[in-house]
């Protein structure tokens, strides 16, 4: 039982077959640098892969459901901007291209390494966390004072 599709929506599906696998391929270069390095830019940058190429998958199976297959090819693009990555530490100085496709990175860093800049993040998010309880609780003590000064 063959299906028969017309030329649009092979030339649609083509697109987001390799949109599909140009999102894996990336998500999985993030996930060896983030296991070599612990940077978390690049574990975000592998969930958000996740993410997109869920979507993509998706609207892949969308594209013959529908007349002209405009939602699926949609719902490829949103996974497309999904994945877009943010900023990232600098892992590669001297190595090549093909070093680069496969995410071999020249920076390699040690689980302590890992942990420890770990640990300073997390002591500087509870800081900022406090800093900002403090702001909190002074601008509703002016508030407070402000609102008596005027009775």
């Amino acid at each position: 039982m063959a299906v028969e599709y017309d030329t649009l929506t092979m030339i649609y599906l083509g697109i987001a077959a390799f949109a599909y696998f140009m999102i894996l391929f990336l998500t999985y270069r993030d996930m060896r640098i983030f296991r070599r390095t612990g940077y978390t830019s690049y574990r975000k940058g592998a969930f958000k892969g996740i993410i997109a190429s869920s979507a993509v998958l998706i609207g892949i199976f969308l594209i013959p459901t529908f007349q002209g297959g405009i939602l699926g090819l949609a719902l490829v693009f949103v996974g497309l901007m999904i994945n877009q990555k943010g900023k990232r530490e600098q892992v590669f100085t001297t190595a090549g291209t093909m070093k680069r496709f496969a995410g071999t990175t020249d920076v390699v860093r040690t689980p302590e390494e890992i942990k420890a800049d770990y640990e300073k993040e997390q002591a500087e998010r509870k800081r900022m966390e406090k800093e900002k309880e403090r702001a909190d609780r002074n601008e509703k003590r002016r508030e407070k004072w402000g609102n008596e000064d005027e009775e």
